[in-house]
């Protein structure tokens, strides 16, 4: 097999499939420590698609397992957000911020932060000649909405 996939729940899982229709044993449910999950892979293949919620994806594009906001400030800023459309969010959650950027359909941002995720990915995979597809998923309607494809 040549490809696998990183999916963080059976609904990634699901919205993965949807798309892409590789078979169930090129699956594996990483879970939400998707960083570690990275890093202790082994095998030989040539790809690795990685599906997950905004979350995991954000942490994974920061490259901290439990950033913190200015971190995200930093991500958003580097995918071309202004720092003043981010004032209303000072006191906020990382999970606060999806909606905003979701509904005010700022696909350009996630995209970009997916691209993040996937270079972080490659990285942690340095040793390997791997390459990286991220895939940001909305778990409740199982579809993809940003890739770094």
């Amino acid at each position: 097999m040549t490809e696998w996939v990183f999916a963080s729940s059976p609904a990634s899982k699901d919205a993965h499939r949807n798309l892409y229709h590789f078979s169930e044993s090129s699956y594996i449910i990483a879970g939400e420590d998707l960083i570690e999950s990275i890093m202790e892979l082994r095998g030989d293949f040539r790809r690795l698609h990685i599906a997950s919620p905004w979350i995991i994806m954000a942490r994974l594009a920061i490259g901290k397992a439990k950033p913190l906001m200015g971190d995200m400030f930093l991500l958003l800023r580097s995918a071309g957000v202004d720092a003043e459309e981010l004032v209303p969010f000072r006191e906020a959650e990382l999970g606060d911020i999806f909606p905003w950027l979701y509904y005010g359909r700022r696909f350009d941002v996630l995209r970009r932060i997916c691209q993040a995720a996937k270079s972080n990915a490659e990285r942690y995979l340095k040793d390997k000649d791997i390459r990286v597809h991220c895939h940001l998923v909305v778990e409740d309607i199982r579809e993809i909405i940003a890739s770094s494809l």
